[in-house]
């Protein structure tokens, strides 16, 4: 089996369990997760039959693609209590730095190109899998654990309690 194939079934095979794992035992960060990457994927097999990459130039599908998961990840990170999302958000911003790389012609082969963007999509997949297990892993030690920040408590933190007057 070529290494490309082995690499596409180990994606396959982990987009497969961490999204099975996400909806069926994760928070709902770890399910809005789960659909970030969905869409990813879902974006990225429409645009390739539509613009196939040789990985000689950015390829806008999966520079759209990037942006998506970006944003996606990056919203997570500011709402959910977990920390793989800052891991996913961090890792998809490698992706897009590859576009620019690419894009500044620096001189990287298509090789490098090809893991500088996969990769970090990879392993993104792999935080969500991971967060999934932690989420578990917290709901039995605890009873419980809460999905999303309370931003209110932070307002009510550095409010006029703190001895901020709103009088002249």
């Amino acid at each position: 089996m070529p290494l490309g194939n082995v690499e596409q079934l180990a994606f396959f095979l982990l987009l497969a369990v961490a999204i099975a794992l996400a909806f069926w035992q994760g928070g709902a960060p770890e399910r809005w997760g789960a659909m970030v990457i969905l869409a990813m994927v879902l974006l990225q097999a429409g645009g390739e039959s539509l613009l196939p990459s040789g990985f000689r130039s950015v390829d806008p599908t999966s520079l759209l693609t990037d942006a998506v998961g970006t944003a996606g990840f990056g919203t997570l990170a500011l709402q959910a209590r977990r920390i793989w999302p800052l891991w996913a958000t961090s890792l998809q911003l490698l992706s897009l730095s590859a576009h620019f790389a690419r894009w500044a012609d620096i001189g990287i082969p298509p090789t490098v190109y090809a893991v500088m963007r996969g990769t970090p999509t990879f392993l993104a997949l792999s935080a969500i899998a991971l967060g999934t297990i932690l989420h578990v892993w917290r709901r039995r030690q605890h009873g419980s654990d809460p999905s999303w920040q309370d931003w209110s408590r932070v307002a009510l933190a550095y409010g006029p309690s703190r001895g901020v007057s709103s009088k002249p």
